[in-house]
């Protein structure tokens, strides 16, 4: 983390002390901004107001348990990565919670606690990914819209000088007709051979 950029805020919603305690010393040395939450409902309260990068969420908690949790954050926050906390004989919970909006899982104990960084940095670095498919998608509409801006003014450019065209071509048979009928009239031939013919020339004529 360089002196410019926010420290990474991370929320860690868990009910054993013992475990909160750990990951909370082990985050900060690795310099993250951490804050905690005893229970679910504490932590949804925690989330409106540190807003964080990333929650750590326990599945079995008093109050609110970790589905319920990811059930109330996972639709207002899909930007945000939501990782749970699992008991090893609890695998059925853990699908459902990844079916319910969580990003990663952890199985306790999580004896090795740079599994846990390993799973932080990876989930920001697949919501700054997802970001920046986002901006550029968003951009790549941009474009397109002005593009398609562009072309469509062309068209209409063109549609309406393909009609002052075809008016010029229909006055100009008409008047080569008005021709050909007065020679015609003073007995001499006709001017124009085919006066539907817009470029024809009188000189080629017999």
């Amino acid at each position: 983390m360089t002196p410019e950029q926010p420290q990474t805020k991370v929320l860690v919603i868990e009910d054993e002390a013992p475990v909160r305690d750990s990951f909370h010393n082990f985050l900060e040395d690795q310099g993250y901004a951490v804050f905690e939450a005893t229970n679910g409902r504490e932590g949804i309260e925690q989330f409106d107001q540190c807003q964080p990068d990333v929650v750590l969420i326990d599945l079995r908690m008093p109050v609110m348990n970790g589905q319920q949790v990811l059930e109330r954050l996972a639709p207002k926050a899909p930007d945000t990565p939501l990782i749970i906390i699992s008991g090893t004989g609890h695998i059925g919970d853990t699908i459902e919670a990844l079916h319910l909006g969580a990003w990663d899982y952890l199985l306790k104990p999580v004896a090795d606690l740079d599994m846990l960084d390993h799973a932080i940095t990876a989930a920001l670095e697949r919501a700054r990914l997802i970001a920046e498919n986002r901006e550029y998608q968003k951009g790549l509409e941009i474009r397109v819209e002005e593009r398609t801006r562009e072309l469509n003014a062309k068209v209409e450019e063109l549609t309406r000088f393909n009609r002052m065209a075809v008016g010029r071509e229909r006055r100009i048979i008409e008047l080569k007709r008005q021709i050909n009928n007065l020679q015609v009239e003073l007995g001499r031939e006709p001017q124009y051979k085919s006066p539907q013919i817009i470029d024809e020339d009188p000189s080629l004529l017999d």
